[in-house]
Formats: structure tokens, sequence, C-alpha cells
């Protein structure tokens, strides 16, 4: 079609030139849905691994979602954040149900999980291993029981009942001379089990492992009186009966395993009671010990004097950080009334009436309680100089543990 001068029409040609820009929006389009479930996921995925203390229910979502449910729950565990790591290890059994056998790399981890510093992680991997009759468990088991924290050594004569007995005995008998009274009760079972003889001694009559320890002049309990005369007795018996043989290890458990690795503690920043700001960076040298408590946690108010004690003996080497998840609401034990500066005021009251020697933070946010997945009252994270987690546990513990928590936590990797 000719305009008047003889061109062509300029409809025409603007029909001709919006075509191609019409079939590239089209294609644009087409692409789009085509990969808009992928980038979704992905951008789902960079959101999740972005965050340090994702719900349960955002984790299983991710698997669900996830092209590949293993890979995915590798990567939140390769991540190297308190909560993710345990909601990890917490789906491993998910992925592989029994019967089912675990594939090589989730074995690997469950464990290196085993003997990780976080006890939370500990326990879960081991229910799992010791469902499974896992051959590296008599290896982890003797890790266990060698181990500074009595909570730890529980563990491990926990895990020697899944195993059999000729395993497990000559594990179990060192600890027949355990610091801890509850401890040498449990291995005291142990060579009943296997000895058929009952020692009469009752677990519940020996004291918790977090009692106060009595003083030298105190009379011991009536529990404590039986558990000697049993152990005695159990002695008497093994000197009758030798053990035979070395414990039975099993699979070494890897002590230069890549998905071993310790990781750093996340940095914070908070306010002290006295109004100061204090980042975790700022203790670097220095080994830290971060507390997270309430005034209204009994538990954490009686540990007090053992974190007191240690500041004291440790004033040039460790930072103890309390740090109150008051502003934190409970169901059961928060004031619904209380003002932010109530709160304080009732922090600093309590702080002062126990003599507390350390900072006191105020977790004000709750944010670093959550990263730290310290809901769980008292909860205690160990710190090196170099700023990675070395421990992580729930539960009082006394000056004796703190000082050989603080003792490896100084030792350079």
């Amino acid at each position: 079609m000719m305009n008047d001068e003889g061109n062509p029409s300029c409809q025409s040609c603007g029909s001709r030139r919006r075509r191609p820009f019409l079939f590239f929006g089209l294609a644009l389009v087409i692409v789009a849905l085509c990969f808009r479930k992928p980038i979704t996921r992905t951008l789902s995925e960079r959101a999740l691994f972005s965050n340090d203390a994702p719900s349960e229910e955002m984790i299983q979502r991710g698997i669900e979602d996830s092209t590949d449910p293993q890979e995915f729950v590798l990567a939140l565990w390769n991540r190297g954040k308190i909560v993710p790591r345990e909601l990890a290890i917490r789906h491993v059994g998910i992925l592989a149900p029994l019967p089912r056998p675990l594939p090589l790399a989730l074995q690997e981890v469950l464990r290196d999980a085993a003997l990780d510093p976080d006890e939370n992680v500990r326990e879960i991997a081991l229910e799992m291993l010791s469902q499974r009759h896992d051959p590296a468990l008599a290896s982890i088991a003797a890790a266990e029981l060698a181990d500074a924290d009595p909570q730890i050594r529980h563990l491990g004569l926990q895990t020697l009942k899944t195993m059999p007995e000729k395993a497990g005995l000559p594990l179990a008998v060192p600890l027949l001379d355990d610091v801890d009274p509850r401890i040498a009760g449990e291995a005291l079972n142990v060579v009943g089990n296997y000895s058929g003889k009952d020692y009469g001694v009752k677990l519940r009559d020996l004291p918790q492992m977090d009692d106060p320890k009595p003083g030298p002049q105190e009379k011991p309990s009536e529990g404590i009186v039986k558990l000697r005369a049993g152990i005695e007795s159990a002695k008497a018996w093994l000197r009758e009966h030798p053990v035979q043989g070395e414990p039975t290890r099993g699979d070494v458990v890897s002590t230069n395993s890549s998905s071993r690795k310790l990781f750093l503690a996340p940095d914070f920043a908070m306010k002290s009671l006295d109004g100061k700001t204090v980042r975790l960076l700022d203790c670097r040298g220095k080994v830290v010990v971060l507390n997270f408590w309430t005034t209204w946690c009994t538990a954490c108010i009686g540990e007090t004097p053992e974190l007191i004690k240690l500041q004291k003996l440790h004033a040039n080497d460790v930072v103890v950080l309390g740090t109150s998840l008051d502003f934190t609401p409970d169901d059961d034990d928060t004031d619904k009334s209380a003002t932010p500066d109530s709160i304080k005021a009732k922090v600093a009251r309590v702080a002062k009436q126990r003599g507390m020697n350390y900072t006191v933070l105020l977790d004000e946010t709750g944010i670093t309680g959550a990263r730290y997945n310290g809901g769980e009252l008292p909860t205690t994270i160990i710190i090196d100089a170099n700023g990675f987690v070395r421990r992580r546990f729930v539960g009082t513990r006394d000056i004796s543990v703190f000082e050989a928590f603080i003792a490896l936590a100084s030792k350079p990797l």
C-alpha cells in the first residue's frame, strides 16, 4: 500500500516493526512460565539458608520442594549454623526410614554428629545410629565414655545398652570409678546385667548429676553407701571372671572427616546492664562462656555460683556472658504486664542479689537466643579464642566440668 508520495504506508511499516517485538515478548512469557517453579524454588532455598533460626515447618517445606532432598539436608548441615544443623540431623531419619539403609553420605554425617560439639545433635545422632546397630557404635561409645562431661558419659552408657554385652562390658568397667555417682551407678548396672547379679543399687537413690556436691565432712547418703558396696562386690566378681580381650570397636570413626568441621559462633551485639554494647567479635582472644538464663529459671539461678567461681578463676582469659532471655515471652512465667524498663530492673536486682561478677547481657529482641537455640534453660555455649563453638549443652554443670571445657577450648585446633 502506497501513500500519496509513493512510499510504503506507515501503518504497514509499523506492523512489520512491531512483529519481532511481539514474538520476543511472547518468548519471554513462555520462558518465565517454564522456569517459574525452579526460580521460585531457588529463591526460597536462598531465603531459608540465610535464616539462622528457621522453624521445623520451614525445613520440612524446603525438603518437600527440593529436587534432591538429600543434598538439601547435607547443605543445611554444612551451613555451620546451630539451629539448621540440629534440624538437618533430625531429618536424616526421615529421608531414609527404617528398615531402609542409610546412604553413605548420610551415614558419615550421623557418625560425625554423634561426636558433635552440640549435645542436642549428639543425642539425636546416637539414637539413630543405635536403632540401626551401626558398626561404629563401639568406637563412638568409647569416645563418649572418655568425655569430660558426665552428661556425655551418660549418653555413652545408654549406647552400650544397644550393643552386645561382650562388646559393652569392657567399656563400662572403668566407669565404676567415675567421680559422678550416677555414672558409676549406671556402669554398675551394665556389669550387673552381664553377671546376672543384683547389686542392690537404684539410680533414683543417687544424687543427680547437677546436684550440689557434698562437702568433705558430710555423711554420705544411704544411696552412696549402697553404691560403694555394690561396686566392691562387682569388682570382686570381675576379679574372678576377668573381662576377656579388648573392647570391640567396630568401624573407627574418622578424626579428620570433612563433615566434622568446627563452626563459628554467630556474632551478636547486645546491651549490658550498664548500657554498653557488647559484641562477640570484641571477645576474640579469650574463651567465651555464653550462658542463657532468666530470673525465673530455678536451675539457672542455681548455676550462678559456678559461673561466679569460673570468672574469678579465669579473670584474664575467660569472658562469662550471662545473657538474660527475660524479654522473651513465656506462657507460664512471664508477667504479661511487665515493661522493658521493669524487666531490666528485675534482671539488675537479681544480678546484684546473686553477686554476679560477670557481664550480664539483655537479649531484648530474642534474636540472639533464637540463633543459639537458647530456649531450653539454661543453655551454655563454650566459644574458643578464635570464635569457634567447642561445646553447646543444656542444663547445669559444676565448676570441675566448666574447668575441663575451658582447658579443651584453650587447646589449639
